[in-house]
């Protein structure tokens, strides 16, 4: 197999990055409110409407009962938003998401830049950006994770950057203080990485004594502190929740790990968790090759930035492999460090020529050539079914990109280098996403009929009590109910005369029960109904 003259790295100037930074703007936020919330972004968005419609920022609630599952610190980062703007859209709601996208890309070119130089930096940097879990599902969805995984990726470097200076009392300070704002944001996952990463630190650097020293116990009372300020404060409003309150921040984590999903389903999450990695961070987790060639392994090692990298990696990862129930937005702080122990390793491989470089290289091309033809070709082939204004204008558009792409690629592959032109065409990619994709799954998502009957009957139910009955409301439904009636919708089975109720089977209520509307409900396929009672029940 001879070897194409195109390099992986390359040099990357001001120019390029200057190239990058309007298709990063265009790929985040084109139709970035479109789609309906789902899940749990609709959970952080109900919560926050109701911190504010109740004016009490210490007590969680959801539909009026007490919020356990996780603290209020992105909750109060929603309601900012909300206030700032004087918006509580879909897109408020997943801008922050954004803005911590960029804060953690930031982060990562800055610290990796420190210790490893600009190129590898921007590498590591935008490889994180377009990977395809980040790329085409996290970096547009309004949950808590990319906020967290900034939070604990920054807690890494600055662990690392403290502890290579021997200035032990900032590191346990510092470190401390982004835990506690960790835990504010997600509960025991926080403690979980900190405890981990210290010990990998202070165990290879045979410097375990210092794990007892008073400067350690500084840091633990500047969190807790930091935390203790906030559940003070809890308990003097829930004095008689706040062990409920406590218990189930523990059993949100534990339900998750092998000790609520017992041994069977433990060993089949340990054989796929491999696989699932590879599925939801291509293309650049398959870089993971590089690291099987003994000697440049060996080599990689001897970096002391990428051993602690490689040593944080797997004793942290250990926890999610052992945990069934992981999804892959729980490893977002983890990726990173993986990326950059890949990029630093093909160095080597580059510079060797090696078979593994090879391989990536044709690779890396296919893929490439693939994702530029498809980002433009499936729109066109699929146009009748495509919801889209000025579609072939738009397609145009594409196609140009993507051309572009191929012109400045054959000129400068060879200083610019293949990474950077495969990050181009992933930019395009998620832009052709945004465009065609994104008001495609709007017109046939199921929730968009969902937003449609919830926002009917928000409308026609404005003035008069609204309530729900037992199991018969889903929190997708509740987002947009409560954001156009601006109340809190509540559970309320008393059957008064001139209150709209949602049931789940106008039957069982007689003709006493005036049915008005019907609303779908997201991944049940049933139908609620809502309306009035013609006379009080006894």
């Amino acid at each position: 197999m001879s070897n194409p003259n195109i390099n992986i790295y390359g040099f990357i100037k001001d120019q390029e990055i200057l190239l990058i930074l309007p298709l990063i703007v265009a790929g985040l936020y084109i139709n970035l409110g479109l789609i309906p919330l789902k899940g749990d972004e609709a959970i952080r968005a109900v919560v926050a409407l109701e911190m504010i419609l109740s004016d009490n920022y210490v007590t969680p609630t959801l539909t009026g009962e007490l919020y356990l599952n996780k603290p209020p610190l992105y909750n109060w980062i929603l309601i900012g938003f909300f206030k700032l703007f004087n918006n509580n859209s879909e897109f408020m709601v997943r801008f922050p998401t954004t803005l911590f996208l960029i804060l953690y890309c930031l982060t990562i070119f800055y610290f990796i830049t420190k210790e490893l130089g600009r190129q590898i930096g921007i590498l590591s940097s935008l490889a994180f950006f377009t990977c395809g879990r980040v790329l085409f599902w996290d970096s547009f969805l309004g949950l808590i994770d990319m906020a967290f995984s900034w939070i604990i990726f920054l807690n890494f470097m600055l662990i690392w950057h403290y502890f290579r200076k021997g200035k032990y009392l900032q590191l346990f300070i510092i470190s401390w203080l982004l835990t506690g704002v960790a835990f504010l944001l997600k509960g025991l996952p926080s403690l979980v990485f900190q405890g981990i990463t210290l010990l990998v630190v202070f165990i290879q650097s045979r410097n375990i004594r210092l794990l007892f020293s008073w400067k350690h116990l500084a840091g633990i009372v500047v969190f807790s502190i930091l935390t203790g300020v906030y559940y003070l404060n809890y308990y003097l409003q829930n004095p008689e929740y706040l062990d409920n309150v406590l218990v189930r921040l523990f059993t949100e984590s534990t339900d998750k790990s092998a000790i609520g999903n017992g041994i069977q389903k433990t060993l089949l999450h340990m054989v796929m968790f491999p696989l699932e990695l590879l599925q939801h961070f291509l293309p650049w987790i398959v870089m993971v090759g590089f690291l099987f060639h003994r000697k440049i392994f060996l080599k990689v090692r001897k970096q002391s930035f990428i051993k602690y990298c490689l040593m944080a990696l797997i004793a942290n990862i250990a926890v999610y492999w052992l945990s069934p129930t992981t999804y892959p937005r729980y490893l977002l702080m983890l990726m990173p460090l993986a990326f950059v122990i890949f990029i630093y390793a093909g160095k080597f491989h580059a510079f060797c020529k090696t078979r593994h470089y090879r391989i990536f290289q044709y690779s890396l091309i296919f893929f490439m050539a693939g994702l530029s033809l498809a980002s433009f070709v499936l729109p066109l082939v699929f146009s009748d079914r495509m919801p889209v204004n000025h579609l072939r204008l738009k397609i145009a558009g594409v196609l140009l990109l993507n051309a572009g792409v191929i012109f400045l690629f054959v000129k400068q592959a060879k200083r610019t280098g293949l990474l950077y032109g495969t990050v181009l065409v992933l930019l395009i990619a998620r832009i052709s996403f945004d465009l065609f994709l994104q008001p495609f799954r709007e017109s046939t998502d199921l929730l968009t009929l969902c937003r449609k009957d919830a926002l009917e009957l928000a409308w026609g139910t404005e003035g008069h009590p609204l309530y729900y009955m037992t199991d018969t409301i889903t929190i997708h439904n509740v987002y947009y109910l409560t954001r156009e009636r601006n109340r809190i919708l509540t559970f309320n089975d008393e059957m008064s005369a001139g209150s709209f109720y949602i049931v789940d089977d106008t039957l069982k209520y007689g003709p006493d029960f005036h049915l008005q509307f019907s609303m779908h409900v997201p991944y049940q396929y049933k139908i609620f109904y809502a309306g009035k009672f013609e006379k009080q029940k006894p």
